[in-house]
């Protein structure tokens, strides 16, 4: 007599829905897991971070970067090659043009994005003191004091020229 087994592979077994409910599980558990970093200043005047939000005290929620920052800056290193031209090359087609007509310097998308972020940053500190009557600052000791009626016209100053500048 012939005795086979039945066997199962587990292959034939997953159905397309039960492997889009394992996947929806995961992704329920994964942001049931990330609780985020909270920031708050504790009786004694120091800042502190942690994951889970102090009961008595009001704290901020952290916007926390999961991703690696873009490079942004406009510099580039002498003899690096750029798409495949070197360089040199390329200063030297420059320093040309430059004789015959004065070159405009065009705006890439990533300064334009961080001029308009230090234009927004600008703004938001001439309307904070603006509103706020006396403004704390410390010193490189970590000493805590208030700045006179003076200093603060002069960073307000500095903050309008700096939006004079960056919002065009």
């Amino acid at each position: 007599m012939n005795i086979r087994k039945s066997s199962y592979s587990p292959v034939k077994l997953i159905t397309p829905f039960s492997k889009g409910l394992f996947f929806l599980v995961l992704i329920s558990i994964s942001n049931y897991c990330y609780s985020g970093i909270y920031k708050w200043v504790d009786e004694q005047g120091n800042t502190q971070y942690g994951q889970h939000r102090p009961g008595n005290i009001p704290a901020e929620q952290m916007d926390v970067q999961s991703y690696a920052p873009q490079d942004t800056s406009s510099y580039k290193r002498p003899g690096s090659k750029v798409d495949g031209k070197d360089d040199d090359k390329e200063q030297a087609a420059k320093d040309k043009t430059a004789d015959s007509e004065p070159e405009k310097k065009v705006e890439t998308r990533a300064e334009k994005k961080q001029r308009m972020a230090a234009c927004a940053q600008a703004r938001k500190n001439l309307t904070t003191m603006q509103s706020i009557g006396r403004i704390r600052s410390k010193d490189k000791d970590g000493n805590a004091s208030f700045i006179s009626q003076k200093q603060k016209e002069a960073k307000m100053q500095q903050s309008r020229d700096l939006i004079s500048k960056h919002c065009k």
